[in-house]
C-alpha cells in the first residue's frame, strides 16, 4: 500500500472521529508537509523534547491531541503536524466507545448522558467480576488505576464508562442497572450519588486515560496502512 499523504490522513482520522458534536471542531493541519508520510508520531501534546525526539525517530509527521502550545518553529524542517482535540475526547476517550467496549467485554450497550447530542458515556454488561477483580481488569488494560471509591455490591455485572462525573450521571447510571462507574477523575460533586446509590467508582486518570487513546488511534491507523511506522511519544517524567 503507498505511504500516506499528510492530507490523506488528516482526512482519514476525520473519517475515524468525524466532527465534534460540541464545537464542529475537525482534524486541522497545523504545519504542512508535501512529502509521504512513512513515519508518524502520536503524542498529547508539546514537551520540551519533542523536537529532540521528532529528530531522533527520523519522524515524517506528528499527531497532537492538543497543539495550542507547539512551537512550530522549532521543530525539525518537514515535519507535517496534525492535530484533533474533542472529536478525539469523544470518540477514543471513557465516553461512547464501542472500540473500548469490546476491550472490556460489555454488550447491550446504553447510551448515558449527553451534550450538544453526544453521548458522554455508555452502559454495559459483562461478565460477573468482583469489585476487586473489575479494578485488576483494569490495570491490566490501562496500567493502573488512580483512585477507586468501594461500593455496596459484592459482584458488578453492569458498568458505567463516562468522560465526565457528576451527580445526575451517577444517578443515570445506577438507574440503567450499573454498579460501577468508570471515569478519569473522581469529582466532590458525585460523593452523595456514589453513598446514595452503592455505586463503585473508580478513576483511571485523566492522562492515562487518554494515552489509552493514543494506543488505540495507533491500531485504527495501522489497519488502514500496515507499512506506516507509528510511535507513541513516551509518557512525560
Amino acid at each position: 500500500m503507498h505511504p500516506a499523504g499528510l492530507d490523506e490522513l488528516a482526512g482519514h482520522i476525520d473519517q475515524l472521529l468525524g466532527a465534534s458534536a460540541e464545537t464542529g471542531e475537525r482534524t486541522r493541519i497545523v504545519a504542512a508537509r508535501e512529502q509521504p508520510v512513512c513515519r508518524l508520531g502520536l503524542a498529547l501534546e508539546p514537551w520540551a523534547g519533542l523536537a529532540e525526539w521528532g529528530s531522533t525517530e527520523r519522524l515524517d509527521a506528528l499527531f497532537l491531541h492538543r497543539h495550542w502550545r507547539l512551537d512550530t518553529v522549532a521543530l525539525p524542517l518537514g515535519l507535517g503536524v496534525v492535530a484533533n482535540h474533542a472529536p478525539f475526547d469523544e470518540r477514543l476517550g471513557l465516553g461512547f466507545n464501542r472500540h473500548l467496549a469490546q476491550v472490556l467485554g460489555l454488550e447491550a450497550l446504553a447510551p448515558l448522558g449527553e451534550r450538544a447530542g453526544q453521548p458522554l458515556g455508555m452502559v454495559g454488561s459483562m461478565a460477573p467480576l468482583s469489585p476487586r477483580e473489575l479494578v485488576q481488569s483494569l490495570e491490566q488494560h490501562f496500567g493502573a488505576v488512580e483512585d477507586v471509591v468501594p461500593g455496596g455490591a459484592e459482584r458488578v455485572e453492569r458498568i458505567a464508562v463516562v468522560r465526565a462525573m457528576n451527580d445526575a450521571l451517577v444517578r443515570e447510571a445506577a438507574g440503567l442497572g450499573a454498579t460501577a462507574y468508570v471515569t478519569g477523575q473522581l469529582r466532590v460533586p458525585a460523593r452523595q450519588a456514589l453513598e446514595d446509590t452503592g455505586m463503585c467508582a473508580i478513576a483511571l486518570g485523566h492522562a492515562r486515560s487518554e494515552r489509552w487513546g493514543l494506543g488505540l488511534l495507533e491500531r485504527l491507523l495501522r489497519e488502514r496502512w500496515p507499512g506506516l511506522h507509528i510511535l507513541v511519544a513516551p509518557p512525560p517524567h
